[in-house]
């Protein structure tokens, strides 16, 4: 889910707190992430860590690298909000 939260938040240019805002309010960010109306999102200070962990292990650029080849692959080309 936090990785879903990231490509959100590449999308539509969000800082970590408006992400956090955006997943509770916009159901198509939930259905996205796979949440109910009483699922649990995950804080703006859990994912501003997850994001620092893939970088100190240089995996933000690779995951997203990866994400954008399976992508290509479904012919799916996606474009910012």
């Amino acid at each position: 889910m936090l990785f879903k939260m990231l490509v959100l938040q590449r999308m539509n240019n969000l800082s970590d707190d408006r992400l956090e805002y955006q997943v509770r309010d916009r159901l198509s960010f939930m259905r996205f992430l796979g949440l109910d109306l009483a699922g649990v999102v995950p804080d703006a200070k859990t994912l501003w860590a997850f994001r620092e962990e893939l970088k100190k292990n240089y995996l933000m650029d690779r995951l997203f690298a990866r994400f954008d080849e399976c992508l290509r692959a479904l012919d799916v080309e996606l474009k910012s909000g």
